[in-house]
Protein backbone atom coordinates (compact mmCIF):
# COMPACT_ATOMS: atom_id res chain seq x y z
CA UNK A 1 0.00 0.00 0.00
CA UNK A 2 1.29 3.46 -0.95
CA UNK A 3 -0.95 6.12 0.60
CA UNK A 4 -1.42 9.61 -0.88
CA UNK A 5 -0.60 8.54 -4.44
CA UNK A 6 -4.10 8.19 -5.96
CA UNK A 7 -4.58 10.87 -8.56
CA UNK A 8 -8.05 12.40 -8.95
CA UNK A 9 -7.70 12.11 -12.74
CA UNK A 10 -8.56 14.67 -15.39
CA UNK A 11 -11.19 17.31 -14.58
CA UNK A 12 -13.22 16.49 -17.70
CA UNK A 13 -15.51 13.84 -19.08
CA UNK A 14 -15.01 12.13 -22.40
CA UNK A 15 -14.42 8.74 -24.02
CA UNK A 16 -12.83 6.10 -21.81
CA UNK A 17 -9.25 5.37 -22.87
CA UNK A 18 -8.37 2.75 -20.27
CA UNK A 19 -6.86 2.81 -16.80
CA UNK A 20 -4.12 4.86 -15.17
CA UNK A 21 -1.50 2.26 -14.29
CA UNK A 22 -0.51 3.37 -10.79
CA UNK A 23 -3.83 4.58 -9.37
CA UNK A 24 -5.88 1.89 -11.22
CA UNK A 25 -8.51 4.57 -11.87
CA UNK A 26 -10.49 4.98 -15.09
CA UNK A 27 -8.90 7.42 -17.55
CA UNK A 28 -11.27 9.47 -19.72
CA UNK A 29 -10.09 12.02 -22.22
CA UNK A 30 -11.36 14.75 -24.56
CA UNK A 31 -9.25 17.45 -26.22
CA UNK A 32 -12.23 19.75 -26.62
CA UNK A 33 -13.32 19.37 -22.99
CA UNK A 34 -9.78 19.86 -21.70
CA UNK A 35 -9.57 23.12 -23.62
CA UNK A 36 -12.97 24.29 -22.38
CA UNK A 37 -11.87 23.52 -18.79
CA UNK A 38 -8.65 25.53 -19.43
CA UNK A 39 -6.59 22.48 -18.51
CA UNK A 40 -4.61 23.01 -21.74
CA UNK A 41 -3.92 26.21 -23.68
CA UNK A 42 -4.35 24.72 -27.18
CA UNK A 43 -6.52 21.82 -28.46
CA UNK A 44 -3.57 20.09 -30.14
CA UNK A 45 -2.04 16.71 -29.37
CA UNK A 46 1.12 14.81 -30.30
CA UNK A 47 1.27 11.00 -30.32
CA UNK A 48 4.47 9.05 -30.90
CA UNK A 49 5.67 5.48 -30.52
CA UNK A 50 7.69 2.77 -32.18
CA UNK A 51 6.07 0.46 -34.71
CA UNK A 52 4.04 -2.11 -32.79
CA UNK A 53 3.70 0.00 -29.64
CA UNK A 54 -0.01 0.74 -30.38
CA UNK A 55 0.29 4.37 -31.47
CA UNK A 56 -2.00 3.84 -34.46
CA UNK A 57 -4.44 1.89 -32.30
CA UNK A 58 -4.86 4.89 -30.03
CA UNK A 59 -5.49 7.19 -33.00
CA UNK A 60 -8.23 4.97 -34.39
CA UNK A 61 -9.86 4.50 -30.99
CA UNK A 62 -9.78 8.22 -30.27
CA UNK A 63 -11.61 8.80 -33.54
CA UNK A 64 -14.09 5.93 -33.06
CA UNK A 65 -14.91 6.56 -29.39
CA UNK A 66 -15.45 10.29 -29.87
CA UNK A 67 -18.32 9.78 -32.34
CA UNK A 68 -21.03 9.29 -29.65
CA UNK A 69 -19.82 12.54 -28.06
CA UNK A 70 -20.58 14.44 -31.28
CA UNK A 71 -16.95 14.86 -32.38
CA UNK A 72 -16.22 14.19 -36.07
CA UNK A 73 -12.87 12.76 -37.22
CA UNK A 74 -10.91 13.55 -40.41
CA UNK A 75 -7.71 11.95 -41.67
CA UNK A 76 -5.61 11.18 -44.74
CA UNK A 77 -4.84 7.49 -45.25
CA UNK A 78 -1.99 6.56 -47.56
CA UNK A 79 -1.56 2.92 -46.46
CA UNK A 80 -5.15 1.68 -46.20
CA UNK A 81 -5.02 1.58 -42.40
CA UNK A 82 -8.33 3.33 -41.77
CA UNK A 83 -10.69 1.21 -43.88
CA UNK A 84 -12.04 -0.78 -40.95
CA UNK A 85 -12.50 2.38 -38.87
CA UNK A 86 -14.44 3.98 -41.73
CA UNK A 87 -16.57 0.84 -42.06
CA UNK A 88 -17.42 0.78 -38.34
CA UNK A 89 -18.20 4.49 -38.38
CA UNK A 90 -20.43 4.17 -41.45
CA UNK A 91 -18.15 6.38 -43.54
CA UNK A 92 -17.19 5.68 -47.14
CA UNK A 93 -13.51 6.59 -47.75
CA UNK A 94 -12.93 9.17 -50.47
CA UNK A 95 -10.48 7.52 -52.87
CA UNK A 96 -8.14 10.04 -54.47
CA UNK A 97 -5.97 9.36 -57.47
CA UNK A 98 -5.69 9.61 -61.26
CA UNK A 99 -8.89 8.56 -62.99
CA UNK A 100 -10.89 8.11 -59.77
CA UNK A 101 -13.11 11.11 -60.47
CA UNK A 102 -12.42 13.07 -57.28
CA UNK A 103 -10.88 16.51 -57.79
CA UNK A 104 -9.83 18.81 -54.98
CA UNK A 105 -8.47 22.34 -54.82
CA UNK A 106 -5.67 22.66 -52.25
CA UNK A 107 -5.75 26.44 -52.73
CA UNK A 108 -9.37 26.67 -51.56
CA UNK A 109 -9.89 29.42 -49.01
CA UNK A 110 -10.73 29.00 -45.36
CA UNK A 111 -13.85 30.66 -43.98
CA UNK A 112 -13.64 33.85 -42.00
CA UNK A 113 -14.23 33.17 -38.31
CA UNK A 114 -15.86 35.51 -35.77
CA UNK A 115 -13.48 38.03 -34.27
CA UNK A 116 -11.25 38.09 -37.34
CA UNK A 117 -11.09 41.34 -39.29
CA UNK A 118 -11.35 41.22 -43.06
CA UNK A 119 -7.72 42.29 -43.39
CA UNK A 120 -6.57 39.50 -41.05
CA UNK A 121 -8.64 36.97 -42.97
CA UNK A 122 -7.24 38.06 -46.34
CA UNK A 123 -3.68 37.95 -44.98
CA UNK A 124 -4.23 34.42 -43.64
CA UNK A 125 -5.66 33.26 -46.97
CA UNK A 126 -2.73 34.63 -48.93
CA UNK A 127 -0.08 33.32 -46.54
CA UNK A 128 -1.37 29.74 -46.45
CA UNK A 129 -1.66 29.60 -50.25
CA UNK A 130 1.87 30.87 -50.77
CA UNK A 131 3.28 28.50 -48.16
CA UNK A 132 1.59 25.58 -49.89
CA UNK A 133 2.86 26.53 -53.34
CA UNK A 134 6.40 27.13 -52.10
CA UNK A 135 6.39 23.80 -50.29
CA UNK A 136 5.20 21.82 -53.31
CA UNK A 137 7.64 23.48 -55.68
CA UNK A 138 10.64 23.14 -53.35
CA UNK A 139 9.96 19.39 -53.16
CA UNK A 140 9.56 19.28 -56.94
CA UNK A 141 12.83 21.18 -57.48
CA UNK A 142 14.73 19.49 -54.68
CA UNK A 143 15.82 22.75 -53.05
CA UNK A 144 14.76 26.23 -51.92
CA UNK A 145 13.27 28.78 -54.25
CA UNK A 146 15.12 31.95 -55.19
CA UNK A 147 13.73 35.39 -54.41
CA UNK A 148 12.55 36.01 -58.01
CA UNK A 149 10.79 32.64 -57.97
CA UNK A 150 9.00 33.44 -54.72
CA UNK A 151 8.05 36.86 -56.07
CA UNK A 152 6.60 35.33 -59.23
CA UNK A 153 4.35 33.06 -57.14
CA UNK A 154 3.19 36.08 -55.14
CA UNK A 155 2.48 38.09 -58.27
CA UNK A 156 0.56 35.23 -59.89
CA UNK A 157 -1.58 34.45 -56.82
CA UNK A 158 -2.37 38.14 -56.34
CA UNK A 159 -3.29 38.48 -60.01
CA UNK A 160 -5.70 35.54 -59.83
CA UNK A 161 -7.32 36.64 -56.57
CA UNK A 162 -7.21 40.34 -57.58
CA UNK A 163 -5.58 41.06 -54.23
CA UNK A 164 -4.67 44.65 -55.07
CA UNK A 165 -7.87 45.60 -56.92
CA UNK A 166 -9.97 47.88 -54.73
CA UNK A 167 -13.11 47.15 -56.77
CA UNK A 168 -12.55 43.42 -57.05
CA UNK A 169 -15.43 42.55 -54.74
CA UNK A 170 -15.46 38.87 -53.87
CA UNK A 171 -11.99 37.43 -54.43
CA UNK A 172 -11.58 34.65 -56.96
CA UNK A 173 -10.42 31.25 -55.73
CA UNK A 174 -7.12 30.28 -57.34
CA UNK A 175 -6.25 26.83 -58.64
CA UNK A 176 -2.88 25.40 -59.59
CA UNK A 177 -3.75 25.78 -63.29
CA UNK A 178 -4.79 29.41 -63.22
CA UNK A 179 -1.80 30.33 -61.05
CA UNK A 180 0.39 28.65 -63.68
CA UNK A 181 -1.40 30.61 -66.42
CA UNK A 182 -0.88 33.87 -64.54
CA UNK A 183 2.87 33.25 -64.24
CA UNK A 184 3.07 33.33 -68.05
CA UNK A 185 1.10 36.57 -68.47
CA UNK A 186 3.47 39.40 -67.47
CA UNK A 187 0.85 41.99 -68.34
CA UNK A 188 -0.97 41.02 -65.12
CA UNK A 189 1.93 41.76 -62.80
CA UNK A 190 4.83 43.44 -64.64
CA UNK A 191 3.85 46.83 -63.14
CA UNK A 192 5.08 45.52 -59.77
CA UNK A 193 8.60 45.30 -61.17
CA UNK A 194 8.68 48.99 -62.10
CA UNK A 195 9.34 50.23 -58.58
CA UNK A 196 12.12 47.66 -58.25
CA UNK A 197 13.88 48.78 -61.45
CA UNK A 198 13.93 45.06 -62.33
CA UNK A 199 13.88 44.54 -66.13
CA UNK A 200 11.04 42.26 -67.14
CA UNK A 201 13.20 40.12 -69.43
CA UNK A 202 15.71 39.51 -66.63
CA UNK A 203 12.96 38.66 -64.15
CA UNK A 204 11.33 36.21 -66.58
CA UNK A 205 14.66 34.46 -67.08
CA UNK A 206 15.41 34.40 -63.35
CA UNK A 207 12.04 32.83 -62.52
CA UNK A 208 11.76 30.41 -65.44
CA UNK A 209 12.59 27.40 -63.28
CA UNK A 210 9.55 27.78 -61.03
CA UNK A 211 7.20 28.07 -64.03
CA UNK A 212 8.52 24.82 -65.45
CA UNK A 213 8.23 23.08 -62.06
CA UNK A 214 4.65 24.27 -61.61
CA UNK A 215 3.79 23.06 -65.11
CA UNK A 216 5.19 19.60 -64.28
CA UNK A 217 3.16 19.61 -61.07
CA UNK A 218 -0.07 20.46 -62.87
CA UNK A 219 0.37 18.12 -65.83
CA UNK A 220 2.33 15.34 -64.13
CA UNK A 221 2.58 14.29 -60.51
CA UNK A 222 -0.69 15.69 -59.17
CA UNK A 223 -2.36 16.47 -62.48
CA UNK A 224 -6.12 16.05 -62.54
CA UNK A 225 -6.30 15.26 -58.82
CA UNK A 226 -5.54 18.50 -56.98
CA UNK A 227 -6.47 21.04 -59.62
CA UNK A 228 -10.18 21.38 -59.10
CA UNK A 229 -12.20 24.56 -59.62
CA UNK A 230 -14.04 26.29 -56.82
CA UNK A 231 -17.00 23.96 -57.39
CA UNK A 232 -14.88 20.90 -56.69
CA UNK A 233 -16.31 17.40 -57.01
CA UNK A 234 -15.37 16.71 -53.38
CA UNK A 235 -16.97 18.19 -50.27
CA UNK A 236 -17.48 17.21 -46.65
CA UNK A 237 -20.82 16.10 -45.22
CA UNK A 238 -20.85 17.12 -41.57
CA UNK A 239 -23.82 14.85 -40.87
CA UNK A 240 -21.46 11.89 -41.23
CA UNK A 241 -19.15 10.70 -38.47
CA UNK A 242 -16.06 11.92 -40.30
CA UNK A 243 -14.05 11.49 -43.47
CA UNK A 244 -11.13 9.36 -44.62
CA UNK A 245 -9.17 10.55 -47.67
CA UNK A 246 -7.59 7.45 -49.23
CA UNK A 247 -4.32 8.44 -50.98
CA UNK A 248 -2.94 4.98 -51.76
CA UNK A 249 -3.37 5.41 -55.51
CA UNK A 250 -0.81 8.22 -55.69
CA UNK A 251 1.82 6.85 -53.34
CA UNK A 252 5.12 6.31 -55.16
CA UNK A 253 7.83 7.94 -53.02
CA UNK A 254 8.17 9.78 -49.73
CA UNK A 255 8.36 13.11 -51.58
CA UNK A 256 5.25 12.32 -53.63
CA UNK A 257 3.43 11.14 -50.51
CA UNK A 258 4.34 14.36 -48.67
CA UNK A 259 3.01 16.46 -51.56
CA UNK A 260 -0.21 14.47 -51.86
CA UNK A 261 -0.79 14.52 -48.11
CA UNK A 262 -0.20 18.26 -47.97
CA UNK A 263 -2.58 19.01 -50.84
CA UNK A 264 -5.30 16.79 -49.39
CA UNK A 265 -4.85 18.24 -45.90
CA UNK A 266 -4.95 21.79 -47.24
CA UNK A 267 -8.28 21.10 -48.95
CA UNK A 268 -9.52 19.31 -45.82
CA UNK A 269 -8.54 22.23 -43.57
CA UNK A 270 -10.45 24.66 -45.79
CA UNK A 271 -13.55 22.48 -45.56
CA UNK A 272 -13.19 22.13 -41.78
CA UNK A 273 -13.11 25.91 -41.34
CA UNK A 274 -16.88 26.09 -41.83
CA UNK A 275 -18.25 28.09 -38.87
CA UNK A 276 -21.35 25.88 -38.53
CA UNK A 277 -19.39 22.62 -38.37
CA UNK A 278 -19.65 20.40 -35.27
CA UNK A 279 -16.67 19.70 -32.97
CA UNK A 280 -14.01 17.99 -35.07
CA UNK A 281 -10.55 16.50 -34.80
CA UNK A 282 -8.04 16.31 -37.65
CA UNK A 283 -5.36 13.59 -37.59
CA UNK A 284 -1.97 14.27 -39.20
CA UNK A 285 -0.53 10.76 -39.38
CA UNK A 286 3.10 10.33 -40.49
CA UNK A 287 3.84 13.91 -39.47
CA UNK A 288 7.58 13.22 -39.82
CA UNK A 289 7.19 13.13 -43.63
CA UNK A 290 5.92 16.71 -43.54
CA UNK A 291 8.60 17.81 -41.07
CA UNK A 292 11.36 16.98 -43.58
CA UNK A 293 10.32 19.91 -45.77
CA UNK A 294 10.66 23.39 -44.30
CA UNK A 295 7.83 25.12 -46.24
CA UNK A 296 5.42 22.27 -45.42
CA UNK A 297 6.11 22.38 -41.71
CA UNK A 298 5.78 26.16 -41.81
CA UNK A 299 2.34 25.67 -43.36
CA UNK A 300 1.40 23.18 -40.64
CA UNK A 301 2.46 25.68 -37.97
CA UNK A 302 0.18 28.33 -39.44
CA UNK A 303 -2.73 25.91 -39.56
CA UNK A 304 -2.31 24.85 -35.93
CA UNK A 305 -2.37 28.50 -34.89
CA UNK A 306 -5.97 28.60 -36.14
CA UNK A 307 -7.05 25.61 -34.03
CA UNK A 308 -8.67 27.63 -31.26
CA UNK A 309 -10.39 30.09 -33.59
CA UNK A 310 -11.80 27.35 -35.84
CA UNK A 311 -12.67 24.92 -33.04
CA UNK A 312 -10.60 22.15 -34.66
CA UNK A 313 -8.51 19.81 -32.52
CA UNK A 314 -5.37 18.54 -34.25
CA UNK A 315 -3.39 15.35 -33.59
CA UNK A 316 0.20 15.02 -34.88
CA UNK A 317 1.40 11.42 -35.06
CA UNK A 318 4.82 9.97 -35.86
CA UNK A 319 7.05 7.06 -34.83
CA UNK A 320 10.17 8.48 -33.19
CA UNK A 321 11.41 11.82 -31.95
CA UNK A 322 14.68 11.02 -33.70
CA UNK A 323 12.75 11.29 -37.00
CA UNK A 324 11.99 14.92 -36.22
CA UNK A 325 15.51 15.61 -35.00
CA UNK A 326 16.89 14.12 -38.24
CA UNK A 327 14.88 16.53 -40.42
CA UNK A 328 17.71 19.08 -40.10
CA UNK A 329 20.66 20.17 -37.99
CA UNK A 330 20.08 20.73 -34.30
CA UNK A 331 19.68 24.49 -34.72
CA UNK A 332 17.89 24.39 -38.09
CA UNK A 333 14.56 26.13 -38.58
CA UNK A 334 12.88 22.81 -39.34
CA UNK A 335 13.85 21.27 -36.01
CA UNK A 336 13.01 24.47 -34.13
CA UNK A 337 9.54 24.56 -35.68
CA UNK A 338 8.98 20.85 -35.00
CA UNK A 339 10.05 21.32 -31.38
CA UNK A 340 7.79 24.35 -31.06
CA UNK A 341 4.81 22.46 -32.47
CA UNK A 342 5.27 19.64 -29.97
CA UNK A 343 5.75 22.08 -27.09
CA UNK A 344 2.58 23.92 -28.11
CA UNK A 345 0.57 20.70 -27.97
CA UNK A 346 -1.42 20.69 -24.75
CA UNK A 347 -1.33 16.87 -24.74
CA UNK A 348 1.73 14.77 -25.56
CA UNK A 349 1.53 10.98 -25.57
CA UNK A 350 4.55 8.77 -25.99
CA UNK A 351 4.55 5.02 -26.29
CA UNK A 352 7.73 2.93 -26.17
CA UNK A 353 10.86 4.62 -27.53
CA UNK A 354 14.13 2.99 -28.55
CA UNK A 355 17.19 3.79 -26.46
CA UNK A 356 18.65 5.85 -29.30
CA UNK A 357 15.61 8.14 -29.30
CA UNK A 358 15.47 8.86 -25.57
CA UNK A 359 17.53 12.05 -25.64
CA UNK A 360 15.38 13.48 -28.42
CA UNK A 361 12.28 12.43 -26.46
CA UNK A 362 13.56 14.30 -23.40
CA UNK A 363 14.25 17.36 -25.56
CA UNK A 364 10.87 17.42 -27.31
CA UNK A 365 8.70 16.24 -24.40
CA UNK A 366 10.46 17.89 -21.48
CA UNK A 367 10.36 14.65 -19.47
CA UNK A 368 12.12 14.09 -16.16
CA UNK A 369 14.91 11.52 -15.80
CA UNK A 370 12.48 8.94 -14.41
CA UNK A 371 9.94 9.54 -17.19
CA UNK A 372 12.60 9.40 -19.90
CA UNK A 373 13.93 6.09 -18.58
CA UNK A 374 10.39 4.72 -18.34
CA UNK A 375 9.87 5.17 -22.09
CA UNK A 376 12.20 2.25 -22.77
CA UNK A 377 10.14 -0.19 -20.72
CA UNK A 378 6.55 0.63 -21.67
CA UNK A 379 4.68 -2.41 -22.89
CA UNK A 380 2.44 -2.45 -25.92
CA UNK A 381 -0.62 -0.29 -25.35
CA UNK A 382 0.84 1.59 -22.37
CA UNK A 383 1.84 5.21 -22.87
CA UNK A 384 3.16 8.20 -20.97
CA UNK A 385 0.64 11.03 -21.19
CA UNK A 386 1.82 14.59 -20.53
CA UNK A 387 -1.22 16.84 -20.10
CA UNK A 388 -0.30 20.37 -19.21
CA UNK A 389 2.11 20.04 -16.30
CA UNK A 390 0.78 16.65 -15.17
CA UNK A 391 1.88 13.16 -16.17
CA UNK A 392 -0.03 9.89 -16.37
CA UNK A 393 0.89 6.34 -17.35
CA UNK A 394 -2.18 5.00 -19.14
CA UNK A 395 -2.98 1.48 -20.25
CA UNK A 396 -5.09 1.70 -23.41
CA UNK A 397 -7.77 -1.00 -23.45
CA UNK A 398 -9.56 -2.34 -26.50
CA UNK A 399 -12.99 -3.81 -27.03
CA UNK A 400 -13.35 -6.91 -29.22
CA UNK A 401 -14.59 -4.80 -32.09
CA UNK A 402 -11.66 -2.41 -31.77
CA UNK A 403 -9.16 -5.26 -31.53
CA UNK A 404 -10.23 -6.39 -35.00
CA UNK A 405 -10.23 -2.78 -36.24
CA UNK A 406 -6.62 -2.09 -35.22
CA UNK A 407 -5.16 -5.54 -35.89
CA UNK A 408 -4.27 -4.72 -39.50
CA UNK A 409 -1.40 -2.40 -38.60
CA UNK A 410 -0.38 -3.65 -35.16
CA UNK A 411 2.10 -6.13 -36.68
CA UNK A 412 1.07 -8.75 -34.18
CA UNK A 413 0.78 -12.37 -35.29
CA UNK A 414 -2.48 -14.22 -34.97
CA UNK A 415 -1.33 -16.22 -31.97
CA UNK A 416 -0.31 -13.16 -29.93
CA UNK A 417 -2.73 -12.02 -27.23
CA UNK A 418 -4.25 -8.56 -27.72
CA UNK A 419 -2.50 -6.00 -25.59
CA UNK A 420 -5.81 -5.21 -23.94
CA UNK A 421 -5.30 -8.42 -21.99
CA UNK A 422 -1.63 -7.83 -21.20
CA UNK A 423 -0.50 -7.12 -17.69
CA UNK A 424 0.48 -3.62 -16.61
CA UNK A 425 4.19 -2.78 -16.86
CA UNK A 426 5.75 -3.42 -13.49
CA UNK A 427 9.21 -2.50 -14.67
CA UNK A 428 12.33 -1.10 -12.99
CA UNK A 429 11.55 2.32 -14.42
CA UNK A 430 7.87 2.11 -13.48
CA UNK A 431 8.65 1.32 -9.87
CA UNK A 432 10.31 4.70 -9.57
Amino acid sequence: MFPFVTDPGLPVDGPLIGTEVYSRSAFTFSLHELYRAKAVTAPNMAVTGEIGSAKSSLLKCLAFRSIPFGVRFYTCDYKGEYELLADLAGVKPVRIGPGLGVVMNPLAGIRRHPGQTEQQWLHTQRARRLLLLEGLLEIQLGGPLTEPERSLLEYAVDAVTQEHEASAGRMATPTLSNVLAATGRPGLWSHRLDRLAYPLETFVADSRRVRLALERLVSGALGGVFDGPESSSASLDFTEAGAVLDLRAIRSSDAMTAMAMTCAQSWLEAELSSPDAPPRVCFYDEFALIARHLPLIRRTREQLKLARALGVANVLAFHRFSDLAASGSADSEQVRIARGLIEDCGVRVSYRQATGSLEQAREFLGTSDVETDLLRYLRQGVGLWKIGVRSYVVKHQLSRTETAMVHTDSRMTADEAPYAEARSPETPGAAS
